[in-house]
Order: structure tokens, then sequence, then C-alpha cells
């Protein structure tokens, strides 16, 4: 794992017209000018977005073989996913449904979610910590979609049983958990605030199966981008400590993030 960036002057190339210290409150527009900066930062240092661009290429290339009519019946029984499947064949198709097109975005949109959100994760949050969260994200939003459509009250959550035959493909959920752990690993607090309500306010004016997996995406890279802050702060007191003693403080500081939910309810419990 990388160790976390602060955006200080130091991992940014030493540009002190954009920076101050990380914990001082400034606009999203900055925000996103020191993450820019970051990042040519990281390819000037030799960094690459392979993750990003490898997975875009794919996406536009799946999606021009399909327009084409190149082994389409494959590609669809690969990778189409519908909550009306089977679970088992639900889960055999999901990691090549991230790279089907979406009914709802043109190619060139999720192609290029795909690089901004793959590549800079790579560069600055490593590549396999990116491919785990996206992952993760992916599959969860998508069961969880799967099992709230074949609930008896799936009305609550603004789903009708027709969209249990609608088309679930796309990165979107991938990106959103990618891209929420890079906001709070970065401790871009505005981007977070604006991403979540930005979520939040789509599922609620258009309920949808989308909404719901957003959502659900949305709390995985939250919860990752708290465990890698918890996990990083940790390492930047231990430095000097051996690979034994590193390992300890790390599961230390996934114990203290599971523990985050608990505390809160405590406290919330004990002021009623």
């Amino acid at each position: 794992m990388k160790v976390a960036p602060n955006l200080n002057r130091d991992e940014v190339g030493g540009d002190g017209t954009l920076l101050t210290n990380v914990h001082e409150d400034v606009s999203p527009l900055k925000e996103l000018v020191r993450l820019g900066a970051l990042a040519r930062n990281r390819l000037i240092q030799g960094d690459r977005p392979w993750l990003g661009i490898v997975s875009a290429g794919v996406t536009a290339l799946v999606a021009l073989m399909l327009r084409l009519h190149v082994l389409s019946p494959e590609l669809w029984r690969s990778g189409a996913v519908y909550a009306a499947l089977p679970l088992k064949s639900e889960l055999a198709r999901l990691p090549m449904s991230l790279f089907l097109p979406t009914p709802y975005l043109p190619v060139w949109a999720a192609s290029g979610q795909i690089l901004i959100v793959f590549g800079l994760g790579e560069m600055i949050l490593g590549r396999w910590l990116t491919l785990a969260v996206a992952t993760v994200g992916h599959f969860v939003s998508s069961l969880v979609a799967f099992v709230l459509l074949n609930a008896v009250h799936q009305s609550v959550f603004g789903l009708t049983p027709a969209l249990a035959h609608a088309l679930d493909t796309g990165p979107s959920a991938a990106t959103t958990a990618a891209g929420a752990c890079l906001l709070i690993a970065l401790r871009m607090r505005r981007c977070a605030w604006l991403l979540t309500l930005a979520l939040i306010l789509a599922a609620l004016i258009a309920p949808g199966i989308d909404g719901v997996e957003h959502t659900v995406a949305l709390g995985c890279g939250l919860f990752a981008g708290l465990a890698y802050r918890a996990i990083a702060s940790r390492r930047e007191r231990v430095g000097t400590l051996s690979s034994k003693s590193r390992w300890t403080f790390v599961l230390l500081g996934l114990a203290q993030v599971f523990r985050l939910p608990r505390s809160a309810f405590a406290a919330i419990r004990g002021r009623n």
C-alpha cells in the first residue's frame, strides 16, 4: 500500500500557491486543483495509469464488438446481468458486466470515468487497492440490488418487479466506490460531501436500481477510505518498527475502524 499523500508541498512538487495545511477547509475546486497537481507529480515520478487505460480500452473494445456484431451472443451471455437471473448465473456474469455498455451512458462517458477514476486511484493509492475497492463495490452493490428486488417490500426502496428484467451492466458502481475511497483517503472532504449529496439526491429524485447500487457502492468506498486513512496513519507513526510490528498496527487500525459504528450507536443511545 502506498503512503497516504497529504496534498502538501512535497507531494505536489512544491507549488506553494496551491497548497497550505491539509486540514484547511478549501473549496471543492481547490481540492480538485490539488488533486491534479498531485497526479501530475506522480506522472513525473514515473507512475502510469495502466489499470485505467487497459480497463477503459477493454470497455470501448467490447462496445465496438457489440456494435459490429462480433461475438455479440457470447459477450452478452458472459456479462449481461439481470436480477431475474439465478444467483449463481449473476455471480458468474458480474466480472464481465463491468465492461459491457450501460443503457444510460454513451461509450465515451463509461470509458472516460474508468480512465479517470481507476487511473488516479492506481497512481495515488496503488493498483491493487483501487482494483479491490472497485471490485467489492461492483459485486456488493449488484448483490444488494438482487436481494432487494427479490424482497417482499421492494417498493419501499423505489423498486418495481419490472426492474428485475432490466439490464444491469456498466462500471458506475465500481467507479463510485473507487472514487469515494480516493476522496476520503486524500481528505478531500468537500468533494466527498458533494458526491454523497449528489448520489443521494439522484436516488431520491429518480428511484430505481441505479440509485440503490450507487448508494451501496458509495458506502463501500467511504468505508474503504476511512480504513485506508486509519491504517496509513498508524504506518506513519510506526515507520521504524519491524515488519511483524507493522502488521500488528495495521490489524489494530482495522479494528479501530470496525469499532467506529458501534461507538457511534452507543453514544446515540446514551444521549437518548
